[in-house]
């Protein structure tokens, strides 16, 4: 089955943002207030409800904190379509940061400041109820398994007393796993995106934004094989990227350390 392609599925958002990407790359874009200002003329309920029916839970994100989330992933996808990485990925790959960009807080439940540490287990669970229905291949037995998975999964939480905060419980994640290789295979385009959706703040790249509920050495080795590597990379640079379109410092300061995290966890061809 071919995969799902976003520019098919959401071709107005697309365009959008490549207009965005082009803006920003010649100078005719150059601040928040801008950058904010076209984001929220560009969503308006209809097409919010056009993505919504694509990206299940879109509307509901863009709800909290008076747009912020829709806001940075607008701002992320247009960090994508920028990013060397991106430029110079396969078309496969290319489509698959796509899409695990658009979900990547999808359940985020965004509130000034402060910071959600749950919500890429959560987001992660949206993704892999959600690729089905999208056209994404799935196992013949999925509507059997996915409610169970998306349970285990979005609730996969426990409180840490040491920093006051909810946390995600690393503890779940060998079934959580294997069931998404049970949803979609091992090494489907979809198993791909749900994993870096899940595990995009499983690893500390930047000291402003910490991790409370990092992957060990050893689970860093076991669960980021070869494929998923230059995925979750992609999408920790475009993160913070996301936050800094407007502050090239800052961003190519937190580029070249999210680089750097990259190449200390290990190479490609180290991994399974």
């Amino acid at each position: 089955m071919t995969t799902p392609q976003l520019e098919a599925k959401l071709p107005e958002l697309f365009s959008f943002i490549q207009q965005l990407a082009i803006d920003h790359q010649n100078g005719r874009l150059s601040s928040w207030d801008s950058f904010s200002q076209r984001v929220r003329t560009f969503y308006t309920p209809a097409m919010m409800t056009k993505i919504d029916a694509v990206i299940s839970g879109w509307i509901k994100m863009a709800s909290y904190a008076e747009q912020q989330t829709l806001i940075h992933v607008t701002g992320v996808l247009v960090a994508l379509f920028l990013l060397p990485e991106y430029q110079t990925a396969s078309a496969d790959h290319k489509v698959i940061m796509e899409w695990m960009v658009m979900f990547h807080d999808v359940a985020k439940r965004a509130e000034r400041n402060k910071h959600d540490y749950i919500h890429a287990f959560r987001s992660g669970a949206a993704t892999g109820a959600a690729l089905a229905a999208i056209g994404f291949s799935a196992q013949a037995d999925f509507n059997a398994r996915i409610f169970s998975w998306k349970s285990l999964t979005e609730n996969a939480i426990i409180f840490n007393a040491a920093h006051n905060e909810t946390i995600q419980d690393n503890a779940k994640l060998p079934d959580i796993i294997s069931g998404i290789d049970a949803l979609y295979g091992r090494t489907s385009a979809a198993t791909l995106i749900i994993k870096g959706v899940l595990f995009h703040l499983s690893i500390n790249n930047d000291p402003g934004y910490p991790t409370l509920a990092p992957l060990s050495q050893p689970e860093i080795q076991y669960y980021i094989d070869r494929d998923l590597f230059p995925i979750l990379k992609a999408m920790m640079l475009v993160d913070s990227d996301g936050w800094n379109l407007f502050d090239p410092t800052e961003g190519k300061r937190l580029r070249q350390q999210t680089l750097q995290v990259f190449d200390n966890i290990a190479r490609p061809s180290s991994m399974v």
